[in-house]
């Protein structure tokens, strides 16, 4: 194995392998890459001599501008850090929930640049460099965060994916590589070159995910609705009872009701402004949820009620695990009440449920909700998912068609 002169490395770059020169003396500093190695030797003994030198120093100003380009930190990690200053830090944060959820996503990212994944990249002279055994190691590894972006594809995404999976459930995966998503879609306010980068995770292997995040389509019944409110009620603090029992009249998540101020309430709906979307939306009230929010008698100007969203899950939890009701989730109240605006608007309603409840879109709505009330499969797709069958075909082997033999008319004989 040969080896490559004092200040001469490999160095891969996007357009491949380069030999990296860098002088680092007191009298003359240098860093610049050459496709040949006889030139980077050539450049090297230059540098050295003063005439050298002086040759070096005309290089052009094309070259200078080339060089202070690809000077530039392109590290996965670079791009996450001006991401949280301009989209997480910068935002202003009013709300307990504000506060959880810049606290969540900057957890979430923290945990994405920490990573370790096979390096694919890895030049000869770093793996010298670092003493690695290619023999007896087979893979050298790399935090996410040290990744060069725009040398990440989709098969690290899958290399992250498969990392991942070892440690948490697919589902905390699936939001990590949201926020990954997430650097991709701003990298052109960040660096005008990096516009037309394609976003790797698009095109990762989906499969490493499939069937792995499940949607809860709990609907509450009578029984262990009863049983629910009973013991929500048996507690001293009454919040907790009202707090569920103004979810389930007006669908309102649970950030959004703990969080509630007298000001948002309105004759016939309650204007929300800090949602999950981060966009406004009006709750409509029914009779039977104004007729309760009269009944309620505010913490303070600034909210109703005088538990944080922390504390809310705690006693929440411990409440249900006493009633052995462990398998009710307060988002249920939510689907209980969506599926019972559904039965009496009609399967056609769509549109009407989707400005109700708040939704930003039919086509969202319809893809979390539309199945709440059971309906005749009117096409063969619609019965194929009716059926759970992944393909036209294995619904079609279910078909039991007879055949009957064509009748032929018979014909009087000539003559």
């Amino acid at each position: 194995m040969s080896t490559l002169p004092r200040g001469i490395q490999v160095a891969r770059r996007p357009s491949g392998l380069y030999y990296r020169v860098v002088v680092k003396r007191k009298d003359y500093k240098a860093d610049k890459y050459f496709k040949d190695l006889a030139e980077a030797k050539e450049f090297l003994a230059l540098s050295k001599a003063k005439k050298g030198k002086e040759l070096i120093y005309s290089i052009t100003e094309k070259e200078k501008e080339e060089r202070t380009i690809d000077s530039k930190n392109f590290s996965f990690g670079y791009f996450v850090d001006l991401y949280i200053e301009d989209y997480i830090e910068s935002k202003k944060i009013e709300t307990e929930l504000q506060k959880r959820n810049r606290t969540n996503k900057l957890s979430f990212l923290r945990t994405v640049k920490n990573c370790s994944v096979p390096d694919r990249r890895i030049s000869f002279e770093e793996i010298e460099n670092l003493g690695i055994d290619v023999e007896t190691d087979k893979k050298v590894y790399r935090k996410f965060e040290g990744l060069d972006i725009r040398l990440i594809k989709a098969i690290d995404i899958n290399n992250y994916i498969k990392a991942r999976l070892k440690f948490v459930k697919p589902v905390s995966v699936a939001r990590e590589v949201t926020y990954i998503s997430n650097v991709f879609n701003k990298l052109q306010y960040f660096n005008e070159d990096l516009a037309d980068l394609q976003n790797p995770t698009r095109n990762y292997d989906k499969d490493l995910l499939q069937n792995t995040i499940t949607k809860r389509e709990n609907i509450i019944s009578e029984d262990d609705e009863k049983r629910f409110f009973e013991a929500l009620q048996s507690k001293n603090n009454q919040e907790l009872y009202k707090i569920a029992k103004l979810s389930i009249l007006t669908a309102m998540r649970r950030s959004e009701v703990i969080t509630l101020a007298p000001g948002q309430v309105k004759e016939n709906f309650i204007q929300l402004t800090h949602t999950k979307s981060g966009k406004p939306r009006k709750v409509y009230l029914t009779k039977e949820a104004k007729d309760f929010i009269k009944t309620l008698i505010p913490h303070s100007p600034e909210k109703y009620f005088k538990y944080s969203i922390c504390g809310f899950d705690r006693v929440f939890r411990e409440v249900m695990t006493k009633a052995n009701l462990n398998h009710i989730h307060f988002h249920d109240l939510r689907r209980t009440n969506i599926s019972r605006l559904l039965t009496r608007l009609g399967s056609d309603n769509s549109i009407l449920a989707t400005e109700i409840l708040g939704f930003q879109s039919v086509r969202k709505f319809e893809e979390l909700h539309g199945n709440e009330i059971p309906k005749e499969p009117k096409t063969q797709f619609q019965a194929m998912q009716s059926f759970g069958h992944t393909s036209l075909q294995i619904t079609k082997s279910y078909y039991n068609i007879v055949f009957k033999p064509l009748e032929t008319k018979k014909t009087k004989p000539e003559g």
